[in-house]
């Protein structure tokens, strides 16, 4: 007796949203390194070089961002004037600061440890963005 195979339905999988993230570094080399590390943990990353480079990104970029890590290579003073800025401008989107030593405070920061370590920081960028906001 002939019988008539059932199809399946093939569904394609769908995948978790990826997490854009605005990566704003201060040394080249610095940030080439976390963007491998982040893309390699399936983060979609923007980079830029420094504040001035930031600043002049377009609005639509920066609002695209689920998160903002921000580098330790520069002066506490020109970081956390980044981070004041990110947080008046766009106060939706979550953001890490890389310390240099643990003595350092960010307080407007959403999240952000002593960026020595990778392990350690990349646990901070995907607690952060697990936070409700």
């Amino acid at each position: 007796m002939w019988r008539r195979k059932r199809s399946k339905l093939s569904l394609p999988l769908l995948s978790p949203a990826v997490a854009n993230i605005l990566q704003v570094a201060y040394y080249q080399g610095l940030l080439i390194t976390r963007a491998r590390m982040l893309e390699s943990r399936g983060y979609h990353v923007t980079s830029v070089l420094g504040n001035d480079k930031a600043f002049g990104l377009d609005a639509a970029v920066i609002a695209a961002a689920d998160l903002i890590v921000i580098g330790f290579s520069v002066p506490y003073p020109v970081r956390a004037a980044m981070i004041h800025w990110f947080k008046q401008q766009y106060p939706h989107i979550p953001v890490v600061a890389l310390r240099f030593h643990s003595a350092e405070s960010f307080p407007e920061a959403d999240g952000g440890n002593v960026s020595d370590d990778p392990d350690v920081w990349l646990v901070a960028v995907a607690s952060t963005l697990k936070k409700p906001t």
